[in-house]
């Protein structure tokens, strides 16, 4: 009965975590990383900051592309491509549980949410220099 209330104080903890992370990460969290579920939690929560970041810059961007231009279809597919990238953190993250892909998302959660974080820091920075470009004269 304690395993299973324990269990239950565990989900309810982890919602109102991500309820938090939504709301914004102090990007301070990647300054106390040490494995576990923490780190996890700092790269989710600066990821989800980050999706929307993006999104506020590609609609800049967008913004400025003329009507017609062949430019907007090719930030759109880029956008699109950048979202479909993060499937590929589980190669990471299944390398790390001797590459079984079938476990119950537990195996390196830290790993996975890290590759995700990077791939959409990468992203920010594409974005941020494109803005630049599209604004520079």
């Amino acid at each position: 009965m304690l395993h299973i209330n324990l269990w239950f104080a565990f989900v309810i903890a982890l919602i109102a975590c991500s309820g938090v992370a939504a709301a914004g990460t102090d990007p301070k969290c990647l300054q106390h990383l040490g494995g576990g579920f923490s780190d996890t939690e700092c790269y989710q929560g600066l990821s989800n900051d980050l999706v929307s970041n993006n999104k506020r810059l590609y609609n800049k961007i967008q913004a400025t592309i003329p009507a017609g231009n062949s430019h907007a279809k090719l930030l759109a597919d880029y956008m699109t491509a950048q979202d479909e990238l993060v499937k590929y953190c589980d190669i990471q993250r299944n390398a790390g549980a001797k590459w079984q892909m079938e476990h119950d998302g537990s195996m390196f959660p830290a790993i996975y949410a890290q590759c995700v974080y990077e791939l959409r820091k990468r992203q920010y920075q594409f974005l941020k220099n494109t803005l630049e470009m599209a604004n520079w004269n």
